[in-house]
């Protein structure tokens, strides 16, 4: 049985689950043999008594190393000492009881069954059947010089042959059906792994968007403020710098995300927060700064990007909308998160009258902000302007290394 899990787990899975029944029901036959071979040496009058009761120690004790940790030496072992028990056992049982005249009995066929069961502790089902046979006949053999040693007639009981044969049949039907199971799950699988990637691929496909609007609406708020005829060379270039960004490789941002600075300091000089200041101030935008700066390294590189352009595009409504030549930024942090707020003294608007000229506080401040986890509140009037704040979850390992 599959167990529900992937293909390759599934196939250690089976075997560990194996090897443990197996080795529980070999403790189980060891456990009763000593028994039985202790009740029987009490009830003799011979002085067998000494060795009949320890002679199935050492396979127990090498039983229990083997359960612990599969390995050849140690399945080699098993094998040689249980070999040896099994042989010092059966001589035991026959000399301490008279009344037995041949080998065929249950109390003879339990190390027997103890020795094939070693089958099961292995890590495959060819591998399992081999030792199996191996355990068996080395048993077998055990109990035979046994017999003729006490000079009795050997013959093999039908009860550790079931066993045999019962371990077999489990390694083999386990064997020729992991083919059979791993072509679902592979199915099954591949159609996790390819949601993955639609997922994944929409993720980067919503942040290229709203780069993009950011972008597209930055440039045009620059051209449409500045005076006719060229462009300043300072505004050319950064326009140049932009649109090359929007086609830079993904996994580039990713690395860059990586390599980060996380000092407290460097956090606000390499965020995007301040080069989105730096910008509307170039635009024409007076914009102040008050708070506590350098808790943004108390944030995740991801989330400082996102925060940064959420508020590239606030500033962008400002000089838009709001019909103000200021704005104002407020930063500050509490144990768990970061937030920033936006705030200008504009024309303001109200929440029923937001059209399409605020798909950038919908698009690139509401859905950035959330994809990292934050959340944005928004209060605007037309008579008192309009204030935007974000708070963001602080990453922990930023914050211990703040506090460090």
């Amino acid at each position: 049985m599959s167990l529900g899990l992937p293909s390759h787990l599934a196939r250690a899975a089976n075997s560990r689950a194996i090897a443990a029944a197996a080795q529980a029901a070999a403790f189980v036959c060891l456990a009763s043999a000593f028994v039985n071979l202790l009740i029987a040496a009490l009830g003799s009058a011979g002085g067998h008594y000494w060795y009949a009761s320890i002679v199935l120690a050492p396979m127990a004790a090498l039983l229990i190393l083997l359960s612990r940790r599969r390995t050849t030496a140690l399945t080699i072992a098993y094998l040689a000492v249980g070999t040896a028990s099994t042989y010092l056992y059966a001589a035991s049982v026959l000399a301490l009881t008279p009344s037995y005249h041949d080998t065929n009995l249950f109390v003879i066929a339990l190390p027997i069954v103890a020795m094939t069961l070693v089958g099961g502790t292995g890590t495959g089902a060819l591998a399992g059947i081999l030792w199996a046979t191996v355990g068996f006949a080395l048993a077998e053999a055990a109990v035979y010089c046994a017999a003729l040693t006490a000079g009795r007639a050997f013959h093999t009981d039908a009860i550790s042959l079931g066993a045999y044969l019962l371990i077999v049949g489990v390694l083999a039907f386990d064997g020729l059906t992991r083919g059979v199971r791993s072509r679902p799950q592979s199915a099954v699988h591949r159609a996790i792994r390819d949601n993955r990637e639609a997922a994944v691929r929409q993720e980067l496909a919503v942040e290229a968007a709203a780069e993009l609007h950011d972008t597209v609406l930055s440039e045009l708020v620059t051209i449409a403020s500045s005076m006719p005829g060229p462009l300043r060379p300072q505004l050319r270039r950064r326009i140049e710098d932009d649109l090359r960004q929007l086609g830079r490789d993904p996994t580039a941002s990713v690395h860059e995300r990586r390599v980060a600075s996380t000092d407290p300091a460097e956090a606000w000089y390499e965020s995007d927060l301040r080069e989105a200041i730096e910008l509307a101030r170039d635009e024409g935008l007076s914009v102040d700064v008050s708070g506590d700066r350098e808790s943004l390294g108390l944030l995740s590189t991801e989330r400082r990007k996102a925060v940064g352009l959420a508020v590239r595009q606030c500033l962008i409504s400002v000089l838009r909308h709001a019909g103000s030549a200021t704005a104002e930024i407020a930063i500050s942090a509490s144990d768990s998160s970061v937030s920033v707020l936006v705030v200008d003294a504009g024309r303001g608007f109200t929440a029923t009258a937001a059209t399409s000229d605020r798909l950038g506080l919908r698009n690139s401040v509401h859905d950035r902000i959330e994809r990292v986890g934050g959340t944005v509140t928004i209060w605007s009037n037309p008579d008192i302007g309009t204030t935007v704040m974000m708070r963001v979850p602080a990453s922990q390992g930023a914050e211990k290394g703040l506090v460090s």
